[in-house]
């Protein structure tokens, strides 16, 4: 199908789509349509307001979705129509009638599409030759002036400054569009670029597969997956069916031999190597020395080889990275600043979010310029940020197999990018061996005890890490490694590790401090006594005095590992806890700090904080667990009303807040995302559960631990919201203080019953150790039913005074100096597991770590292949339905037609229909008559002049919204009236006078329609039907004044009688903003509790009396409440 304007489509409901907004097409229609057009020009009637106008002359090439004008005229102040020289007389019954002040009238908003950062257009590139500016930098010296250059600013007013006299030669952000930028999910189709093969020294580029059939189909089995889905089905049928398959090559290709190729790595002796530039895995034996004390037959240090190290060097796996043009070309080689300049604030503020636009990038980027260069070198030097993940996994649900492997990521890619599994931006780098059972048989009969155990492991921990950090990467960290990058441009890096994620376990093994001692914090030497003073300024100062100082511990570790290992004392005798447990260190060298601290790296600091771990199932899982613990000790039948209340929250978007299926209060195999639903809802939930004053504490607690995680979890941080967050973070510290003063001591609180349970397993398996019999981690069984063997319940008293308490107040001086918590919080890393579990499947379970280095290479190795052959294509959104270009999409079908006739009658008598017809006309008429791309002349007031083609209209199951978040991020929500995802908001007028200070409507779809209009009236064109889409919604009105955030209340909303005028009506889907989650105030009730409702159109019989809106429901949310502070929030 070809239109006038010579654009083609493919499918006929796409092309009538396009003819009905195609300019070249009406045109044709008939010689009065430039009359009108001549009338509107004429008129000069303003539509945008000042603001967005002003945006709009300053970015005039900057794409922005058209949208319909508001729907709703403006009125004056008797609420009537405010149209010049009109007579009464010549109104319809529907316009003679007086307009309610109480109508909640929506505001027009703009649908900017995201962009990424500013890029410096190409004729200033051209141009600059001199500093664009000159910049003191506040954390220097006042002597020190550096050149800065600024690039201008885009539509979302987002500044990109750069610290340098150069404009950089390699700008990723070019090669970022709207599906790099889109949260939508949804089919992609390729847009295939022009490519060459590359070089390759073997005589086939699928080498060492000898043809593109073969190589495909081992692509196919090695890179999608263990578990088929529909999806791989289909990409198999589709590698079968293409007519370059053929059959006869893969009847005769040698997989095993190929498999084996493409698996080998350094340590395969007699086995040819890998010809491209590869990182392969190595293999080394880690070898310790073993104190035995005094008190054995044989005391002194013992040297005993564990075990053996698979592992990758580190300079390799840099070198490996740059070669891949892949992801070469999104690869940041020189930092900047991302600052934010709004028109309704006082200056610029810095925006915080990719740890390369953070301080301690650009401090390292500058302290790297600034210093003196390698002899006789004049290339430009890069710094290769270093990001580290580690953490043990369990690969089997049942079974003890184990892998304990080490992830770096680069922190020069977008977190967006490493964030998602898909994009195989993670580097295996080691698979850490914990101490093996045989090490028992190493110490004999004289045995060891488990504090000289304990030791023996972190000793071996840090054994393998000196490993990892070998001579090759001190090397490179102090003098670089020249590489010739994929833009033909060579480069010398310098690789920086800023960043460490793992749990606390882990931490505490990497920075050589005792689990759980005096001073629990691996940061800094805050006694725990002293924990409890999170959020007030003395703790803040603290944290910065007291922090650990590596040359102080290495001067006690050097006096304790004397008396261990010279004078053969005891690891836990008195006298070396003498040294060491004031300050809670271990006798441990550590790696990093004697390594690495000489060339200014501190490994305290590079242990960031950790939400996932460390909140939302430390904190908030000990907080809800305690409440539990009160709720129970107050009315056991509170606990199953708990449990009925989360069962009925609704659920929201795809995954953001999934159905409570099970007894929330059991807590079984609960993952953080789960604790994370249960915090976002529990205020609705937790309401009137307790008396008052205790009620009113709880929910006041719980609303500022909500609010700081949301907080905390933004992907996009500005210097206003962390001065919100810091504010935020000591009102939890008061909160939690005031909770244990007031609330806590007034209950005896003792364990849950499945505490209790816990406890006699683990007694059970205790005792059965000690009898010698029952090994492992393996369960023992309960005997059911015989509750007094569960013991008396033990008395639980409420103690937060644990590490992970204390870090909440590190999280703000943390995103300052690295970027927001998501890129760095353990998720990524827990995501990435998913990797060799799959993977585990396919090995004998035996030597299973040393084949899954051969799987991990043979993964890698066909992705590259696939890059130099098949270059991985640029993704568009092709289907319209997911497209996040258009703001909404509802379905073009007319196969549920509706006569509005029949309808109405069908329901004669239900209060939702009262007036339906002329109401949907009179919505339809002020579209039209505010509409430059509707026929009509804007004067029209007579609702007669709308013709509804066969009085029908069309019923849609579905609508999608796509939005523009805070984050300067495409996403979507799905309405479906039929379910829970029937909610909406929209933009208040500044002029509604009911507004209370809100700044947003609530609605709930009741239906999504379209119907086909003709208009008759003035300026009438023809009697070409319109496609009009509407929806149906029934209005919340809210019971109080705004709820600002220092009241610590959710927004309360209800319905409105049903007899009030405005209760239902008419929106233009482009008024929408987003789906929003509205939870029941379950404490006040159903409006009918026999289930008998008024209205069955609007599903009246399971109404609440009352409505909490959920203002935490995701990140994006949280700042449409912070008005003003969303970045992407243009409307704001």
């Amino acid at each position: 199908y070809t239109c006038v304007c010579k654009r083609t489509f493919t499918e006929q409901n796409y092309f009538s789509q396009h003819q009905r907004s195609c300019s070249q097409t009406r045109k044709r229609l008939s010689s009065a349509m430039s009359s009108v057009k001549e009338l509107l020009g004429r008129r000069k009637k303003p539509r945008i307001s000042c603001d967005e106008a002003l945006t709009t002359s300053q970015h005039p090439d900057v794409p922005v979705v058209p949208l319909p004008l508001p729907s709703l005229v403006d009125t004056g102040g008797d609420g009537t129509p405010d149209c010049e020289g009109e007579k009464i007389d010549d109104m319809s019954l529907a316009q003679r009638r007086p307009r309610r002040q109480n109508r909640q009238l929506p505001m027009r908003f703009r649908d900017v599409l995201p962009q990424p950062p500013p890029t410096m257009p190409l004729e200033v590139r051209e141009q600059l030759t001199e500093p664009a500016a000159s910049l003191i930098v506040p954390e220097r010296s006042a002597s020190l002036v550096r050149s800065v250059f600024r690039t201008p600013p885009n539509i979302f007013g987002l500044v990109r400054q750069y610290f340098s006299s150069k404009v950089p030669s390699h700008d990723p952000e070019e090669f970022v569009t709207i599906a790099d930028l889109s949260f939508i999910p949804g089919n992609s189709e390729a847009i295939e670029e022009s490519h060459t093969l590359a070089a390759s020294t073997s005589d086939s580029p699928y080498h060492p597969y000898p043809n593109r059939s073969s190589f495909e189909l081992g692509g196919w089995y090695w890179n999608q997956g263990l578990q088929k889905s529909q999806g791989d089905y289909a990409k198999l049928l589709q590698i079968l069916g293409s007519s370059s398959f053929n059959t006869a090559d893969v009847r005769s290709t040698c997989w095993k031999k190929i498999n084996t190729q493409l698996g080998i790595n350094e340590y395969d002796e007699g086995e040819d190597e890998w010809e491209d530039e590869d990182a392969g895995w190595k293999r080394t034996a880690v070898t310790i020395q073993v104190p035995f004390s005094r008190t054995t037959e044989r005391p002194g240090p013992r040297l005993h080889e564990v075990a053996h190290l698979y592992h990758r060097s580190l300079v390799s796996v840099l070198r490996e990275k740059l070669a891949n043009a892949r992801d070469d070309k999104l690869f940041h080689y020189k930092p900047y600043q991302l600052r934010w300049a709004p028109p309704h604030l006082d200056g610029e503020v810095s925006i915080y979010g990719d740890l390369y636009t953070s301080a301690a990038f650009h401090d390292a980027y500058s302290n790297l310029q600034e210093s003196p260069g390698e002899p006789e070198c004049n290339l430009p030097r890069v710094i290769a940020g270093l990001m580290f993940w580690s953490d043990a996994t369990q690969l089997t649900s049942f079974g003890d197999a184990k892998l304990w492997p080490t992830y770096m990521y680069f922190g020069n890619e977008s977190k967006y990018r490493r964030c998602k599994p898909s994009c195989n931006l993670s580097n295996h780098v080691a698979y850490f061996e914990s101490l093996p059972d045989s090490f028992k048989d190493f110490s004999g009969a004289e045995g060891i005890n488990s504090e000289c155990a304990t030791h023996c492991h972190r000793e071996f921990f840090h054994e393998q890490w000196k490993i990892l950090l070998d001579d090759e990467f001190l090397e490179a960290y102090e003098h670089g490694i020249v590489i010739l990058c994929c833009d033909g441009i060579q480069r010398r890096f310098y690789p920086r590790i800023f960043t460490y994620s793992a749990d606390y376990p882990e931490k505490v093994l990497v920075a050589t401090v005792r689990n759980l001692g005096g001073c629990p914090c691996p940061r800094c030497l805050i006694p725990k006594e002293r924990i409890q003073n999170m959020g007030m300024p003395r703790d803040r100062t603290q944290c910065v005095t007291l922090r650990r100082d590596d040359e102080r511990r290495g001067v006690m570790v050097n006096k304790a590992r004397s008396l261990i290992y010279e004078e053969n004392y005891a690891v836990g005798s008195a006298r070396v806890e003498h040294i060491l447990k004031p300050e809670s260190w271990v006798p441990t060298f550590n790696t990093f700090s004697d390594r690495l601290s000489r060339l200014g790296f501190n490994i305290f600091h590079a242990l960031v904080v950790d939400l996932l771990h460390e909140f939302e199932i430390g904190v908030w899982k000990m907080l809800f667990k305690h409440l539990l613990r009160i709720i129970s000790a107050h009315d056991k039948n509170l606990i199953h009303t708990l449990d009925q209340r989360y069962r009925q929250v609704p659920m929201f978007g795809l995954a953001t807040i999934r159905k409570f299926s099970t007894n929330s209060s059991e807590m079984k195999r609960m993952a953080a995302r789960n604790f994370e639903d249960l915090l976002q809802c529990s205020i609705p939930v937790f309401d009137r559960l307790l008396p008052e004053p205790h009620n009113s504490t709880v929910l006041r607690l719980l609303f500022t631990m909500a609010h700081w995680h949301g907080l905390a979890k933004l992907r996009m941080h500005s210097d206003p919201t962390l001065e919100i967050m810091d504010e935020v973070t000591t009102a939890v510290g008061h909160q939690f203080r005031h909770f244990k003063t007031t609330v806590c001591s007034a209950y005896n609180t003792h364990e849950l019953h499945h505490e209790v349970e816990a406890r006699a397993r683990r007694d059970a398996k205790q005792a059965a150790k000690q009898q010698g019999g029952q090994k492992g981690k393996q369960r023992a069984p309960l005997v059911e039913p015989e509750p007094k063997k569960l013991g008396k319940k033990r008395l639980k008293v409420f103690n937060f005074q644990t590490y992970k308490f204390h870090a909440l107040g590190d999280y703000v001086s943390t995103i300052r100096r690295y970027g927001t918590s998501d890129s760095y919080s353990t998720e990524p890393g827990e995501l990435e597991h998913r990797s060799p579990k799959s993977s585990y499947c396919r090995t004998d379970r035996n030597t299973f770590v040393k084949q899954l280095t051969r799987i991990e290479r043979r993964q890698t190795r066909i992705r590259r292949i696939g890059d130099r052959i098949v270059p991985r294509p640029h993704l568009e959104i092709a289907e319209i339905a997911r497209s996040p270009h258009v703001h909404h999409h509802i379905g073009l079908t007319q196969k549920f037609p509706i006569h509005i006739g029949s309808y109405l009658r069908d329901h004669a008598g239900d209060p939702a229909i009262t007036n339906f017809v002329p109401k949907l006309k009179d919505h339809i008429l002020r579209r039209f008559n505010q509409s430059k791309d509707l026929p009509g002349t804007g004067q029209e007031t007579n609702i007669n002049s709308i013709i509804l083609k066969d009085d029908r209209m069309y019923h849609h199951n579905t609508a999608r919204f796509n939005y523009t978040t805070y984050d300067v991020r495409r996403s979507q929500d799905v309405i479906n009236p039929k379910t829970s995802h029937c909610n909406i908001m929209i933009l208040r007028a500044d002029d509604d006078t009911g507004s209370h200070g809100h700044k947003y409507i609530y609605g709930k779809v009741l239906g999504i329609y379209h119907v086909n209009v003709i208009f008759i009236g003035n300026g009438m064109v023809d009697y070409t039907p319109l496609r009009t889409e509407f929806l149906w919604v029934r209005w919340y009105t809210p019971m109080d004044d705004s709820a600002a955030w220092e009241t610590l209340k959710l927004d309360r909303l209800s319905f409105p009688r049903m007899s009030d005028e405005f209760s239902f009506d008419f929106l233009d889907p482009a008024d929408v903003l987003r789906g929003c989650h509205i939870i029941p105030s379950f404490a006040d009730g159903k409006r009918h509790p026999d289930g008998s409702g008024v209205s069955a159109c609007a599903g009246d019989k399971n109404d609440w009396r009352r409505y909490y809106l959920n203002r935490f429901v995701d990140r994006d949310m949280v700042m449409r409440f912070h008005f003003g502070l969303g970045v992407g929030h243009v409307y704001s």
